[in-house]
């Protein structure tokens, strides 16, 4: 059993990666990015709770038996990363600051992008 903070790494990770190349575009582009911003942290943090939904039915009383049906797999491959026998603390700690890293670097990046177009220096 993968312990609960790779799920939530693997839902935070396909909602951060989901919307980069949107970012890269607007950024190019020079429009506006704090409405785009707000999606982004609500829907990769929206993710990976919805990532670890099955394990916390699980402990409000949910059967066992039914994280292994194929219909879990809208819970972020809540089954495929379950088969994970042991483990998983490291690297989804790992995960999780990296994709955190991501989100904040990229919110600096606009920052500054921003104020350099507004002539406001550094």
């Amino acid at each position: 059993m993968a312990d609960s903070i790779l799920h939530f790494a693997a839902g935070l990770a396909v909602g951060t990666a989901a919307f980069l190349p949107a970012l890269v575009r607007r950024l190019k582009a020079g429009a506006a990015t704090s409405a785009f911003f707000a999606r982004w942290f609500a829907v990769a943090f929206g993710l990976a709770v919805l990532a670890i939904a099955p394990g916390l039915l699980v402990r409000a009383g949910m059967p066992e038996h039914f994280l292994t049906a194929w219909w879990m797999n809208i819970f972020v491959l809540f089954p495929v990363i379950e088969s994970i026998e042991r483990g998983g603390l490291i690297v989804g700690t790992a995960c999780v600051l990296a994709c955190a890293g991501v989100l904040y670097l990229s919110l600096l990046l606009a920052i500054a992008r921003q104020r350099r177009k507004r002539g406001g220096g550094a």
